[in-house]
């Protein structure tokens, strides 16, 4: 990777070839696209063995068909929409007709893109800051490795994670004082809704600590807390629930997160040079995640990780060169962690999979693409962008109606589905006067609802 990455200086721009057929831009850029390629790929292998941990891309295939229909009213009713809709993320509005159009596939190819291309505006602050092409490739590839953002664009889609490259190049708009750049990514990023507000303040935070780009922090942290305030009507500050007590999964968080890039950083730290606030700011979003104390937050493999990225990989190229043999030793050592990640990930949530496949596409065949279908989170993306889904968790709160199809597997979990709840909707499957069962086999049950079904008390 390294000497593919580290090919030279810049060719002459007069021999006639484009910017982005110069060898050393082109080599960047064939890394991207690799990235997107294997990324894209792990993720759409995931969807297709029916791992989905969360209705976050039902939810979004939801709300892309709401939108597409003109009925985006819906989204603060719907069911797997009403949490996307609060995000205020109106890029989901230029999305919608594309992925109606093209598919789930594009989706996870083109956020891998997006995410990827994080590496080249790392390797273009490397060059304004005149560091060895050597040093900017290393941290730009440890950048692409990162265990985190890696699983935050297997896993489902949250435009969330793109706030970790669109950081990355707010950055190099600032240092390169391009005020039209700086003010179209400040746009772009209120595209993904307000959770990203807090990672877009800090990154003003480091550009306001740097000599040369003072005024675009005070711009970068002014638009920030504007936004914010607009969004939640008032200048509201997000909840701290801190218990005050370190678990087992908060140590095993730290290690996930922070062994990675371990070498190339206690490399770096032989000299003073190494200290910069870019390591306070990447603090702070790791204080933060543990702090909320929430199963998602202090997971490694989400969005909330990912945004570890930026913060660390400016601290690294802000450190100065990486010498001698630490920039191999640090990729090895970060391909390692990738390599035990994807082992992780397949003997936790991959092997445990649905083996009945076979039977839960059956099934889906067998739903009209116009009725409602309740079901589990692994389930429902596999009929594409469509509102007509909702989760197995409604059967509490609202009247399910009449003629409604459910689809159930009991034998894997998705997590939300629980055990009182699967039960409720099993003995419904079996009661002549409230359904008519439409296909069971190998433990799927499709269910025909043949009365509205009232809200159902489980107990408890």
């Amino acid at each position: 990777m390294i000497s593919t990455l580290n090919d030279g200086t810049a060719t002459n721009r007069g021999n006639g070839q484009g910017h982005l057929l110069q060898p050393d831009r082109f080599a960047r850029w064939a890394w991207v696209w690799a990235y997107g390629a294997v990324v894209t790929t792990l993720a759409v292998v995931r969807h297709s063995l029916y791992v989905v941990h969360g209705y976050s891309l039902s939810g979004y295939l939801a709300a892309f068909s709401l939108i597409t229909h003109g009925r985006p009213e819906e989204l603060l009713t719907n069911p797997l929409t009403r949490a996307i809709a609060s995000n205020h993320s109106w890029i989901i509005w230029i999305l919608a007709p594309l992925v109606s159009v093209l598919g789930a596939g594009f989706l996870f190819f083109f956020s891998a893109l997006v995410v990827g291309s994080g590496a080249l505006a790392l390797y273009r602050v490397g060059q304004l800051w005149q560091l060895e092409p050597r040093t900017s490739a290393i941290i730009s590839s440890l950048y692409l490795l990162y265990p985190s953002l890696i699983a935050a664009n297997i896993y489902d889609f949250h435009p969330e994670v793109w706030a970790a490259s669109l950081l990355l190049w707010l950055v190099w708009f600032a240092l390169k004082k391009n005020w039209w750049g700086f003010g179209i990514m400040l746009v772009l990023m209120t595209g993904l809704g307000i959770p990203v507000a807090g990672a877009l303040m800090l990154t003003g935070i480091g550009l306001l600590l740097s000599k040369k780009s003072v005024w675009f922090g005070a711009t970068d942290l002014t638009f920030t807390v504007l936004y914010w305030s607009l969004e939640h009507g008032g200048l509201i500050f997000p909840h701290w629930a801190w218990t005050g007590r370190l678990s087992l999964r908060t140590v095993l968080y730290l290690m996930w997160v922070l062994l990675p890039p371990s070498v190339a950083a206690v490399t770096l730290f032989r000299r003073r040079s190494a200290l910069n606030h870019w390591w306070l700011l990447a603090g702070v979003v790791l204080a933060w995640n543990i702090a909320q104390g929430s199963v998602a937050d202090t997971s490694p493999f989400t969005d909330h990780s990912a945004l570890l990225a930026p913060f660390g990989a400016m601290a690294l190229l802000a450190s100065g060169t990486i010498f001698g043999r630490f920039g191999k030793w640090a990729l090895l050592w970060s391909t390692g962690w990738v390599v035990l990640m994807g082992g992780y990930l397949y003997h936790s949530t991959w092997r445990p999979r649905p083996a009945n496949g076979v039977e839960i596409a059956a099934a889906l065949s067998l739903v009209p693409k116009s009725s409602l279908l309740v079901s589990q989170s692994y389930i429902l993306p596999h009929r594409g962008v469509t509102d007509r889904n909702w989760p197995t968790t409604v059967i509490t709160s609202r009247i399910i109606p009449n003629h409604t199809y459910v689809l159930l597997n009991p034998e894997v979990s998705d997590g939300y589905s629980t055990s009182p709840i699967l039960t409720a909707w099993l003995n419904i499957a079996k009661s002549p006067a409230k359904s008519r069962i439409r296909y069971h086999a190998a433990g799927v049950w499709l269910f025909q609802l043949t009365r509205p079904l009232p809200p159902q008390s489980l107990g408890g």
